[in-house]
């Protein structure tokens, strides 16, 4: 029987030969798209792929003071770094390197990881190597493709802790922070300013950095620069330091345990100096503080990087009875004449005997008397007499109970209490006049800075309130203006006829025959001021002291407090004095 053809199969085959023909006119249709039609594309995405940009750190700008004292600059550094797109697939590069220079292998591994995130930007594993680290990975770059070094500039302070509350100190930035910055500002790695004037004016510290692009082989291995852009360098920072006057501060404080200096030129709000102790060295900071430095200061009881003279709040003590003077006089409780009842060493409220500082008493005495010898029972007696939050009112006339403004990060506020406060506090039941009478010496819930101090005094001494502050002017890119820092004040809303009297008992304190203050005197400089003694429920009083001079031409206000220390007349005034004295006589030659 014969068989008959399908007819089927030469459909079939026909069908085949179309679909083969359709898909060879698009494979040549997309062939001449790639090549021809959007070649350039191709070409351009090939060109990224072996063209990588890299950062060129800009030069931080310095900090001088304006007597042409370095107080930050630069040094030029060398970082071995990894692109981590071009080790992740090979970390037999990273233990290569590390066993070229004598690192930890898992160390740098970690280090390298911790780039992933961000895969073509360069990651520093090992900073600040010296030359001999450099010429080792320079001679072997052929067997460490994605390896290179960084030259970048690091923070360098020539006077090691000195002024390092004021300077600070800069750190590396996080992947965090990194993330948070607009428009890709700064890179991994990068270091910014963590405290201090570095803080405070990062931005325009470290200016703006430039780009490198690099071309290199498919390997990672690097063949030449293309192009730069140059990085724009950030603004020098002139600031109102005296820098003799800063160096014998901190020699002062060299001998206590804890305190804080602080001055300022009453007229203007300038710092002329800030000097904690203990300090530190923010050269630590610079690269990668080592782990036993760290704890050294971190867990250290005295806190070395706290700079005491605006975060750290202390009861005032008598360096708060113009205060309340001021406030007695203003509600007609007391004139500057007035004589209350006589000191004999303690005054009776209630069931409560509040002592005096001196327990043989001051017997009679009238206000300017008073602050003359700082008689705690004569202000015990203005103070039951005064409403609470009439008084508190008083005190943020001066600024007290508010940061200052200073241009330094972390101020704190201090606290004036008020009737709200105290009800908050302890009940509406729970408090009576007896907290009057404490604040009326600076004592109770009353908390101020050294700096909120130096700033009242200012004031009782000019009439004006004024923002301290320490930049004096900011030099920009060469070809401009330099800009200067705004000194801002505004008149004390008081008549002259209350702070006169005020002013010729702080006079007294420390010219007067009976002054608390006489250790201060500077001869034949004139000076007023005032000692505190502020109780301490951790431990010892604090000492205090405040001044200015001259007294009826102020050009310096200073404020010291020594933290354990006892009596401020026997402690912190000869402090005052010493600094004063050398203020003074420095003009002479």
């Amino acid at each position: 029987m014969t068989e008959r053809a399908d007819p089927k199969i030469p459909f079939r085959a026909g069908v085949l030969g179309a679909l083969l023909l359709l898909a060879f006119i698009v494979l040549l249709g997309r062939l001449f798209q790639m090549q021809v039609l959007v070649s350039g594309k191709y070409r351009a995405h090939a060109e990224e792929n072996r063209i990588r940009p890299e950062r060129v750190t800009a030069l931080r700008g310095r900090i001088i003071g304006r007597d042409g004292m370095l107080y930050a600059d630069n040094r030029p550094s060398f970082s071995v770094a990894v692109v981590p797109f071009e080790i992740r697939r090979n970390l037999a590069v990273v233990d290569h390197l590390a066993d070229l220079i004598g690192a930890d292998r898992d160390q740098l591994r970690e280090r390298a990881a911790k780039g992933y995130a961000r895969p073509h930007e360069p990651r520093a594993i090992v900073p600040d190597v010296d030359l001999t680290v450099v010429s080792i990975v320079e001679e072997h770059a052929l067997d460490l493709p994605g390896v290179l070094i960084l030259t970048e500039p690091v923070r360098v302070y020539p006077g090691g802790p000195a002024a390092a509350h004021v300077l600070g100190y800069v750190g590396e930035i996080s992947d965090r922070e990194v993330d948070e910055t607009k428009g890709g500002a700064l890179r991994p790695g990068a270091r910014v300013g963590r405290a201090g004037l570095e803080s405070a004016y990062d931005e325009r510290l470290r200016g703006r950095d430039g780009f490198r692009y690099v071309q290199e082989d498919a390997h990672g291995r690097r063949l030449g620069t293309l192009r730069e852009e140059e990085p724009i360098p950030g603004e020098d920072l002139v600031i109102t330091l005296d820098w003799g006057l800063q160096e014998r501060a901190e020699s002062l404080l060299a001998g206590h345990e804890a305190g804080t200096i602080v001055a300022l030129d009453p007229e203007d709000g300038e710092v002329l100096l800030l000097a904690c102790s203990p300090s530190f060295d923010p050269n630590l900071f610079s690269v990668a503080v080592p782990a036993a430095a760290w704890d050294s200061l971190s867990g250290h009881p005295l806190h070395p990087l706290l700079n005491r003279s605006i975060q750290s709040a202390f009861p005032p003590g008598s360096v708060y009875k113009p205060i309340t003077a001021i406030e007695g006089i203003e509600q007609r409780v007391v004139g500057p004449e007035t004589v209350l009842l006589p000191c004999f060493g303690a005054w009776q409220y209630g069931r409560r005997a509040f002592r005096c500082w001196k327990p043989e008493g001051h017997g009679a005495l009238s206000m300017r008397g008073a602050i003359e010898q700082s008689c705690d029972v004569y202000f015990y007696q203005v103070g039951a007499r005064l409403d609470l939050d009439r008084f508190a009112a008083a005190a943020r006339v001066f600024g007290l109970g508010a940061r200052t403004g200073i241009d330094l990060p972390g101020e704190k506020a201090g606290l004036i209490p008020d009737t709200r406060y105290m009800n908050e506090r302890y009940g509406k039941s729970g408090w009576g006049g007896g907290a009057l009478l404490n604040h009326s010496i600076g004592q109770g819930e009353i908390l101020t800075t050294p700096l909120q101090i130096a700033r009242l005094y200012a004031a009782l001494a000019t009439g004006r309130i004024v923002e301290p502050h320490l930049l004096h002017h900011a030099a920009g890119a060469e070809g401009k203006e330099p800009r200067r820092a705004v000194s801002a004040s505004r008149p004390v809303p008081l008549p002259e006829e209350i702070l006169r009297p005020v002013r010729e008992g702080l006079i007294r304190v420390v010219e007067g025959e009976r002054g608390t203050g006489r250790a201060a005197r500077v001869q034949g400089v004139p000076s007023a001021g005032k000692t505190g003694t502020a109780q301490n429920p951790h431990g010892e009083d604090h000492a205090w002291f405040v001044a200015w001079a001259p007294a009826n031409r102020p050009r310096i206000v200073l404020a010291v407090i020594i933290e354990n220390a006892g009596h401020g007349g026997a402690v912190a005034a000869p402090l005052a004095g010493d600094l004063l004295r050398y203020y003074f006589e420095r003009e002479k030659t």
